[in-house]
This record gives C-alpha cells, structure tokens and sequence, in this order.
C-alpha cells in the first residue's frame, strides 16, 4: 500500500499528473501498489490552482498503480518541472511516475500516459 495526501491522490486518479513524491526508499520500479488517500496537505503546498483539492473528500473507489520509474526528486526542474506536478515546491524524497488505474481500467490510455512520461523525464536534470 503506498500512502499519499488525499490531494496527491485526486491529481493521479483524474490524470491531472503521473508524478507522486515519497519519502526515500519507499518503493521500486516495477513495483504494484494500492493508492491510499492519507491525510492531506495545508493549502499553502499546493499550487495555486490546485490549493482547494486540500479541503475535498479523496476520490471514491479503488485505486492502484504500477512505479514505472524512481528518481531522486530534487531532479525535477523547478520552473520546467511545475507544470508536471501539483506541490508549490518539490520536497524531499523520490519521484516517482506512475501508471494508475482506477475502477474503470487506466485512468490515461497508452498514448496520454508515454507523453505524460516523456514531458515529466524531460525536465529531469542530467
């Protein structure tokens, strides 16, 4: 079970992004997990677009994913990498990009999630 901010939840289960951030360690590539919405996030972390996701109810059903890769999070470039997730600043951790799926199969076809993929490796720092 891979835990995460009922914010960071909703942008995975509605396509919003493919990027979740964990703590070090916390799974590896390959791996298949069950997404859990635990807690949220204070308003202030978020984008601002995305600030009232902190105030709503995780999304219903069941959700699961496939860790299609690890990286160190401080990877992600800054201004090139915003677009990609939803935290005002990137923490600590890893970065991982996932393939979720949802009570109706996976929540971004083939097409949709490779260039969500390709769009997240391409702010990566060398």
């Amino acid at each position: 079970m891979l835990p995460l901010p009922s914010p960071d939840l909703r942008a995975l289960a509605t396509g919003t992004t493919v990027v979740a951030f964990v703590t070090r360690g916390a799974v590896g590539a390959g791996d298949e997990v069950v997404l859990h919405a635990e807690g949220s996030r204070p308003p202030a972390t978020l984008q601002a677009p995305y600030r009232a996701w902190a105030e709503q109810t995780p999304p219903d059903g069941e959700w699961s994913a496939v860790v299609v890769s690890v990286d160190p999070a401080g990877l992600i470039d800054g201004p090139a990498g915003t677009p990609h997730h939803i935290l005002a600043h990137v923490p600590d951790g890893d970065l991982l990009v996932l393939r979720v799926y949802g009570p109706d199969g996976a929540v971004l076809d083939d097409d949709a999630f490779a260039a969500r993929r390709r769009d997240v490796e391409g702010t990566m720092a060398p």
